[in-house]
């Protein structure tokens, strides 16, 4: 019988990256249609959001606020909150 090494005895990995707290979402126009991604820092997601716009390739950009389901950023409406209250 084979024997379990003792580096895989120690129990769950502990993250270092925090939790995700915004998903950006983004409609494309086939065949790529729908992504999502999350990031935990508002900076990014912002950021995110914001190249989206300017490329143009979007359809519908959107930022949810994990923690709520808030609508920070909705492109298709014009709805932008200021980045320090997200």
């Amino acid at each position: 019988m084979a024997r379990t090494p003792a580096w895989r005895d120690h129990g769950p990995t502990i993250t270092v990256w925090p939790p995700d707290r915004f998903e950006v979402r983004c409609d494309f126009p086939p065949p790529d249609f729908t992504v999502a991604d999350r990031y935990h820092y508002a900076e990014f997601a912002y950021e995110a959001a914001r190249r989206h716009r300017e490329v143009g390739w979007a359809q519908a950009v959107q930022v949810v606020r994990l923690s709520d389901g808030g609508v920070v950023f909705d492109l298709a409406s014009a709805h932008e909150l200021p980045l320090d209250t997200w």
